[in-house]
């Protein structure tokens, strides 16, 4: 569980479903999970909640974080920090695109900015975000491809002893089992309104302050 007060630095950083239209928000949280957790933990207690800064950017993969880490993490000084990364390292890979991450260098790349943070910030606590799904009508594999990256955050969420695992990977599969005519994520990548409430949600489990 994390413990929280009004002093406390909440950073979330990752891609586009992190972003989700920040900077066209006064208070930059933008319109997605992030907004949902913030309102919720300051309706859930006023008093406590933490300061959230939200640095997430669309398009932005594992390497695009390494190269801003310094300035959109360390630079805000968290005390808490969750890491939502990996779709673009799969998705900007497939047929027609040529920039993905391969999953060798998106761990490795991964593993030098967790060891930065525990370098530079060694009471950081660490919420590490599984990838959620890349579901495309007209080609199956990315789903399977996807499913290295999902298991890299894991090991590596063991290896740097994070405090938190949230396995949104698992949620958004089972969701979808479940109420497969909801629309989750209507281009199979970026969540609708009730796949926020879904990331909100499982992360606030996670973290045991639902």
């Amino acid at each position: 569980m994390l413990t929280l007060t009004s002093d406390t630095r909440l950073v979330f950083i990752g891609d586009s479903i992190t972003d989700c239209g920040r900077l066209q928000t006064p208070d930059r949280l933008g319109n997605g999970y992030v907004r949902l957790i913030h309102d919720y933990l300051f309706a859930r207690n006023p008093s406590q909640a933490p300061r959230i800064i939200n640095v997430g950017i669309s398009g932005h993969k594992v390497t695009d974080l390494e190269a801003r880490w310094q300035r959109d993490v360390l630079d805000n000084t968290p005390d808490i920090l969750s890491i939502k990364i990996g779709i673009n390292d799969v998705w900007h890979g497939l047929a027609g695109r040529d920039n993905g991450v391969p999953i060798d260098k998106f761990t490795s790349t991964y593993r030098s900015i967790l060891q930065r943070l525990r370098d530079d910030r060694p009471a950081c606590k660490i919420v590490l975000c599984e990838p959620s799904v890349i579901w495309l009508e007209h080609n199956p594999d990315p789903i399977e491809l996807l499913q290295p990256y999902v298991r890299a955050v894991g090991e590596l969420a063991v290896e740097f002893k994070a405090d938190v695992v949230v396995r949104l990977h698992g949620a958004f599969v089972s969701a979808r089992k479940a109420r497969p005519e909801i629309n989750w994520a209507p281009d199979g990548v970026h969540p609708s309104s009730t796949g926020h409430m879904l990331i909100a949600r499982t992360w606030l489990a996670a973290t045991q302050l639902l």
